[in-house]
């Protein structure tokens, strides 16, 4: 029980020290003249086999290609999904590069695939995303964004994660409470009741890293460090213990 604890005063310390911030820049609001060329036919097809075989494989592409495509259509917003990705510690590229590493053939087509699909969807339009046995899902990128980053899982979802209250996308990203919240207690997983408690302890943690912010420096804003980490770490420790112990 020390070594869980242990891990998890690790978890919290090291989120707090290795912040890291994606940066992307906006591109313009109407797609390019000249779209960014595909990928080959074969290529192409190869991708769409996996984006149907291969969930976590489809989770990163349509990530991809939502923030991609987002960043041109709301260009005030550019980034945030990249940036709230980071924050809540998704695998994003993990199953990309699984992918590459299987058949480098496919590295520079997957790119073209998203670059391209991105360049010639209408903002405002569903991407629509293979799936297995030629059937396809419409994914609505304003619903995605609203529903992020539970919808990385869960592309479809229509609920926003209850344990954010109503914040905006934007304020969820520059909550720098998130990174240590997703850091302790991550997103993923079948398990409804877990997913609900978990979900009930995160916005816990978030207000107690909140209230430690307040306590040290004044206010929310801006990064954490290292005394702000510490500050919180008994609490944080004393939060997980109250999930069972298969939830944590």
């Amino acid at each position: 029980m020390r070594a869980r604890w242990t891990i998890v005063a690790a978890a919290l310390l090291v989120a707090v020290a290795l912040l890291v911030w994606w940066q992307r820049q906006a591109a313009p609001i109407a797609p390019p003249a000249i779209a960014f060329p595909p990928p080959s036919s074969g290529a192409r097809q190869r991708i769409e086999q996996r984006l149907g075989d291969d969930h976590a494989f489809r989770n990163d592409v349509l990530f991809l290609l939502a923030a991609t495509l987002r960043d041109r259509c709301q260009p005030a917003q550019a980034g945030l999904l990249a940036r709230m990705a980071n924050r809540a510690s998704l695998p994003v590229l993990a199953a990309i590069s699984t992918v590459t590493q299987q058949d480098p053939s496919l590295d520079q087509p997957i790119y073209q695939y998203i670059q391209h699909r991105a360049d010639a969807t209408p903002c405002g339009q569903p991407l629509k995303m293979p799936l297995a046995g030629g059937h396809s899902m419409a994914v609505d990128i304003e619903q995605y964004a609203r529903t992020f980053p539970d919808s990385y899982f869960d592309p479809q979802r229509s609920s926003e994660p209850r344990d954010f209250g109503g914040l905006s996308l934007q304020q969820r990203a520059g909550n720098a409470c998130n990174s240590v919240v997703y850091s302790v207690l991550p997103l993923g997983g079948t398990d409804w009741r877990c997913s609900s408690l978990r979900a009930n302890a995160r916005a816990r943690v978030r207000r107690l890293c909140e209230d430690e912010l307040r306590r040290q420096h004044g206010g929310t804003g801006g990064e954490l460090d290292m005394a702000v980490g510490q500050g919180m770490q008994a609490a944080v420790v004393s939060a997980i213990a109250a999930l069972p112990e298969d939830c944590r």
